[in-house]
């Protein structure tokens, strides 16, 4: 007989990248060499982001990856110690462990990232199986769209069928197999990603308003429309309604800030809130994160977010 927990277990599944950052003041032309105003190599990749954010927040969280036998095998597992985050993480003697470059503007903080998932790319649902033991009805699965289209779709597919609340974070955005939507209860694409979703050009609050419910359309339960600095807007069954941003100090780094609200929309769903306090929930912590440096670096602890929370 399962035993039934006080706070549903949260499972993330898709890559670890190292993250190598440069901050710049300008854009690169091609054949140009610029001088960056400072670097940074953290952790990255969406699902082990997410994760650490869920962890960082307070949630029971298990990431399901790939690495490659190599050195950035060793700082992963050094980078999810520290959190005391529980892995799965199958070796890969072929890949090497994913990498990313990201480009982010000194000035707005603004970020693009490149990423190359190694060995991360050939997870499939044998390693979502590792771990379906573990798994109970209500408990929350997150995924991404680092990995291929065809995982996707089967590991959403399985932990609906097991009762999980399932998270679809659409992102680098790239074709969706229109059956995905179905076995997604919420969906959360940023303003790029609903607009390539939708063909909606979100320009305001009625194109967003359009496009939730073109998105509802395809057969998702719920939806989550991050805005950037503006908040989000979602859809929790019933009704449409939007969530203001937070300023909580000059922005650094952007990088990073939409997988700090999935991980804290897991991580607050994991705790029994609402949709509607869950996206106040993500906000709050995706507002704190852009103010340092670093994508899972710069998620908050549950202390640090309970702070702001109170003083707001």
């Amino acid at each position: 007989m399962a035993v039934k927990r006080k706070n549903k277990n949260i499972f993330v599944f898709g890559i670890f990248a190292v993250d190598i950052s440069f901050y710049i003041d300008k854009k690169v032309k091609p054949g140009e060499t610029i001088i960056a105003k400072g670097s940074n190599i953290g952790p990255g990749g969406k699902a082990s982001n997410q994760a650490i954010s869920a962890r960082k927040l307070g949630g029971n969280t298990t990431l399901i990856t790939r690495l490659g036998n190599d050195n950035f095998n060793s700082y992963a597992n050094t980078v999810w110690s520290k959190e005391k985050l529980s892995i799965s993480a199958k070796i890969d003697r072929t890949l090497p462990t994913g990498m990313a470059g990201i480009f982010i503007d000194d000035k707005t903080g603004e970020n693009s990232v490149i990423v190359h998932p190694g060995a991360s790319a050939q997870l499939s649902i044998s390693d979502f199986n590792s771990q379906k033991s573990k798994m109970q009805k209500g408990d929350i699965f997150l995924t991404q769209f680092e990995q291929s289209s065809d995982t996707t779709f089967s590991v959403l597919k399985e932990a609906r069928k097991l009762g999980m609340i399932t998270i679809f974070n659409p992102a680098p955005f790239g074709k969706i197999n229109k059956k995905v939507y179905q076995s997604c209860e919420i969906i959360t694409p940023n303003e790029t990603e609903a607009e390539q979703i939708t063909n909606i050009s979100l320009k305001g609050k009625r194109d967003v308003e359009k496009a939730i419910n073109k998105i509802r359309d395809l057969g998702v339960e719920k939806v989550i429309i991050t805005l950037g600095k503006k908040g989000a807007a979602f859809f929790d069954g019933q009704r449409i309604s939007f969530c203001p941003g937070n300023n909580f100090g000059k922005v650094i780094d952007t990088t990073g800030a939409g997988d700090c609200f999935n991980g804290a929309l897991a991580s607050a769903l994991s705790f029994g809130k609402d949709l509607r306090q869950s996206v106040e929930f993500s906000c709050a912590a995706a507002g704190l994160s852009v103010l340092k440096k670093g994508t899972a670096q710069s998620s908050p602890t549950r202390v640090e977010l309970n702070k702001v929370i109170k003083a707001t």
